[in-house]
């Protein structure tokens, strides 16, 4: 009897241990939880790099968009049935090429009734002046009265209005009768056409017959912040400013930098620039848009770190650099330009800091960093 119940105290006094250890263990997992959620100590993984300071050559990028150096609408001056078409689509005419034209038939008839009309005025005008010379003879010897010479004067006066404006109407009617062979305006390339052979064409239409746009030389238009205006004024000062541009998937044409504009766009902080291409080959077309390359000199003594490091906020460019006791510092920088995958710029960073390059998105200020090998 008292060996059983010696049995039954060791198996309360071990089940009583393992509780106490099984409740132990628990309230030291729910403590350390605590402490993970409370604290926050778990480092954040990034890789890192450390920043330079250097000569780079200054080399800005930018996307431009091709434009004819020039383009016209073609529309007739004057109404009437289109005759010939002297032209194929696609074709490159000089200036002064014959397009277009226009039955010239109904200004013909025109002309010759506004030449009748000033021959008639004219051999009016030359009785008018007969009749005053000889009365001008008469009145001196008393013949004939002081106002009936007066009268003669005013009807070859208005005579000689009448003629001024019946050759004025023939210069018209000519005029008209020339818009009827419409030619080019400028050389270039034609379009496609608008209006066929047969059809009405009006002086007032808004429907042109064909566009011609000259493709060489051909502009690139493109912009770039204001923070390089002061180089490119100086480049430009100096001599000319090569560009590079290279459209998707083709060869890269070399121009010239030919236009700055007047003033700085302040709504996004840009200057609008243009360059001319020779695109003797044709390799450039209105309306692409390419890849624009501005060379201007070397970036003496500045500091660059690879652009995967720089982000951009709302408002402001920055990064994150690694700072005391590890930890995420935010860094605002401004961006100069990028050149062979770095970013060459200036702001709150030292040369031989370390950025952080990898890892940045679920970074924020203070937070304990891990960098990675």
């Amino acid at each position: 009897m008292f060996l059983r119940w010696n049995c039954h105290a060791a198996v309360r006094r071990a089940a009583l241990s393992l509780c106490l250890a099984t409740s132990l263990s628990l309230c030291l997992t729910a403590c350390s939880g605590d402490e993970t959620s409370r604290g926050g100590t778990q480092a954040a993984p990034v890789r890192v790099h450390t920043v330079e300071r250097g000569d780079m050559p200054r080399l800005l990028h930018a996307v431009g968009n091709v434009k004819a150096s020039a383009s016209v609408e073609v529309k007739p001056r004057v109404t009437g049935e289109i005759l010939q078409v002297h032209f194929t689509e696609g074709q490159d005419v000089r200036e002064g090429d014959l397009l277009i034209t226009i039955d010239p038939r109904p200004f013909e008839a025109t002309l010759r009734e506004k030449r009748g009309l000033l021959a008639k005025s004219e051999a009016q005008l030359n009785k008018a002046n007969d009749d005053m010379r000889r009365y001008r003879k008469l009145v001196g010897g008393g013949y004939v009265s002081r106002e009936a010479f007066e009268q003669t004067a005013t009807e070859a006066a208005a005579l000689r209005a009448t003629v001024q404006s019946d050759k004025a109407a023939v210069e018209s009617a000519t005029l008209d009768l020339s818009y009827c062979t419409v030619t080019a305006p400028i050389g270039g390339r034609v379009g496609a056409i608008r209006v066929d052979k047969g059809n009405m064409v009006k002086e007032s239409g808004d429907t042109p017959i064909v566009n011609i746009d000259t493709l060489s030389p051909i502009h690139v238009n493109f912009s770039v912040p204001e923070a390089h205006l002061p180089a490119i004024l100086e480049g430009m000062r100096q001599g000319t400013v090569p560009v590079r541009a290279t459209p998707a998937g083709g060869i890269t044409e070399e121009g010239i930098l030919t236009l700055v504009d007047n003033s700085v766009d302040t709504s996004t902080g840009t200057i609008r620039l243009r360059a001319a291409f020779d695109n003797a080959q044709r390799r450039l077309w209105p309306g692409l848009f390419v890849q624009v390359e501005l060379p201007l000199g070397m970036a003496r003594n500045a500091l660059s770190v690879p652009s995967r490091a720089v982000l951009s906020g709302q408002d402001e460019t920055y990064l994150y650099v690694v700072g005391k006791d590890s930890r995420a510092e935010y860094r605002k920088v401004r961006l100069l330009f990028e050149h062979a995958g770095k970013s060459i710029l200036e702001g709150d960073v030292a040369e031989g800091e370390q950025v952080v390059v990898e890892g940045q998105v679920r970074l924020a200020p203070g937070l304990l960093l891990e960098v990675l090998q």
